[in-house]
């Protein structure tokens, strides 16, 4: 039973720091990658998911106070695992959104930029060429 509760505390321990890695990706001057993101908190979620169910099944009928407190010890950690997630989110949420202003205002530029150019400007370029005398 300790086993299993150790690793499930190391998994958390590795969701966490995970997480915290990705919160901090977002103060930096590169994008970060969040499919890339996604796929690593999956992937340790699951993880974390297999070691509970493994926890659970060995304490399933076992009722003393040790197990009582390693239940309560868990579900704190897991509670602070997703109010971490849910920073996590937000901030993506507002990446996103931030992303998609920044391409309404390169997409806004673009047509300026096009309003400038002269129609007559344009149609002045020949669209043939003759080589006939």
């Amino acid at each position: 039973m300790e086993k299993a509760f150790k690793k499930v505390e190391k998994t958390l321990d590795r969701l966490h720091d995970l997480q915290e890695i990705h919160l901090e990706s977002f103060g930096q001057k590169i994008l970060p990658d969040l499919e890339k993101q996604s796929a690593e908190r999956t992937i340790e979620v699951d993880k974390l998911m297999k070691e509970i169910n493994n926890f659970m099944t060995i304490t399933k009928n076992k009722t003393d106070v040790g197990t009582d407190a390693m239940k309560l010890c868990l579900n704190d950690r897991i509670k602070n695992i997703l109010e971490q997630n849910q920073a996590l989110e937000i901030r993506v949420q507002d990446f996103k959104a931030d992303i998609k202003k920044e391409m309404k205002q390169v997409s806004k530029g673009k047509q300026v930029i096009g309003s400038y150019r002269s129609s007559s400007v344009v149609s002045n370029h020949p669209k043939v060429i003759s080589i006939t005398n």
